[in-house]
């Protein structure tokens, strides 16, 4: 009674009440549920990720990776796009130093890296082309940090999968790119656009990635804080951990938001937030994203991640108050600040997120409602986002309904987020279990 007297209340002064608390007295998962649940991520993961894209998206005649199907079929779409083909790299090193069709796999990361270090390199001036053709012919020259940050991230794996040094020192000299180029020695952190020449975009018109024009991103910066932890994995190098650092308290501070206690995307250069309706949402994939990323990022570079479970508990709760769909499960896309979510439908990439956000804070903290929300978003997942042709669909109806949106894969979906996701909760939960089972 007591429970549908709050929701009421909620409803009445226009609240949201899709994220009601847990009895008290719920009892935790155990072993068996850690066993099943974690068979059934590697299982989708194997179905729906590596049997999709290893090794059909690979362009065996020029190198790198395929972005879009033709009738089914991975085809040509006459361009490659930096983040795709990092991204990719990326997924094929991790599933090589898995054991996961380990030649095939790196047989795959190696065709990207190869790819990317000859037609999409800038030699002469340093960092990685936005876009070049299915031969590496240039298609924009220009230069993003969120780009760039992805062929961090993809290098920084390739090595570890291949122990091929020279990608380790492509990486090193990303990551100077990044101090000599991309860095605001004034404000702290990362400016984003630049022409070829490294004079910086202003023009709006001519356009865009992420982010307006002349902005700082929340979206950039918390890709950077992943590739700058994967980097320091590999190269454990005192100056990349103090930007791993800093990185940590603009993802955890700088940008959030002091009174709803969510992060905002857009900031002008100086850490001033852009005031606009458009800026001024929540992003709820994003946050529950942080969460599991900072907590990384803090235990690569020795911070204990216990200190900073207040802080990634209370951006999870703002996305699980006002953005979590306990009636189908999942996760909707955004809403204004402090209110109910007004983008409903649910994306690949949020729920693919969430997984691992809610399964890390269950981890950090014990409490039987993050794994609900987990085990929720999982079923909504594996109902309607997983596609029986392979992958996943990229967007659904709040209700898993299909939307007009019907790709399993483009410039912006590879094998990243929901391959990612589903290994690393299969990761978590065997560890759960183990935890469970010691005495």
């Amino acid at each position: 009674m007591m429970r549908a007297s709050l929701s009421l209340i909620l409803m009445l002064v226009g609240l949201p009440c899709a994220f009601t608390l847990l009895p008290a007295a719920e009892i935790s998962p155990g072993l068996d549920e850690f066993r099943q649940q974690a068979e059934r991520c590697r299982r989708l993961l194997r179905s729906s990720v590596v049997d999709f894209y290893l090794p059909h998206c690979v362009d065996g005649t020029n190198g790198g990776y395929f972005q879009d199907l033709r009738g089914g079929r991975f085809a040509s779409s006459g361009e490659k796009f930096l983040t795709l083909q990092a991204r990719q790299l990326w997924s094929f090193s991790i599933f090589a130093e898995e054991g996961i069709e380990r030649a095939a796999s790196l047989s795959a990361a190696r065709s990207g890296y190869d790819f990317i270090q000859r037609r999409m390199w800038d030699a002469e001036r340093g960092g990685y082309f936005s876009k070049v053709d299915d031969r590496g012919a240039i298609l924009d020259d220009r230069k993003h940090a969120y780009l760039n940050s992805f062929a961090l991230y993809g290098l920084a794996a390739y090595f570890r999968a291949s122990g091929d040094s020279s990608a380790l020192q492509a990486a090193k000299s990303l990551f100077q790119v990044f101090e000599l180029r991309f860095r605001d020695r004034v404000n702290g952190g990362y400016h984003e656009f630049f022409h070829r020449d490294w004079l910086p975009v202003t023009d709006d018109k001519a356009g865009r990635y992420v982010g307006a024009i002349g902005t700082k991103t929340y979206n950039t910066h918390l890709h950077l804080l992943e590739a700058f932890a994967e980097l320091y994995r590999a190269w454990p190098d005192p100056l990349v951990a103090r930007r791993l650092q800093e990185l940590i308290v603009i993802n955890t501070s700088t940008i959030l938001h002091p009174e709803y206690r969510c992060n905002l995307d857009g900031w002008w250069p100086d850490w001033r937030r852009v005031e606009t309706p458009q800026n001024l949402r929540a992003s709820y994939g994003h946050d529950v994203e942080c969460v599991w990323l900072v907590l990384d990022a803090a235990r690569t570079v020795g911070l204990a991640p216990h200190t900073l479970r207040s802080w990634a508990e209370t951006l999870a709760g703002y996305s699980l108050t006002y953005g979590f769909d306990s009636q189908h499960g999942g996760f909707f896309y955004s809403g204004e600040l402090g209110k109910a979510a007004d983008d409903t439908k649910k994306e690949w990439w949020v729920q693919a997120e969430a997984l691992v956000g809610l399964l890390t804070l269950y981890q950090e903290t014990g409490q039987p409602r993050y794994y609900r929300a987990f085990r929720q978003t999982l079923d909504f997942t594996e109902a309607h986002l997983v596609a029986k042709e392979g992958s996943w669909w990229a967007t659904r109806n709040a209700d898993g309904s299909p939307s007009r949106n019907l790709s399993r894969t483009s410039m912006w979906q590879g094998a990243y987020h929901n391959g990612r996701a589903l290994l690393w909760s299969a990761r978590i939960l065997e560890a759960l279990g183990l935890q469970r089972k010691s005495p």
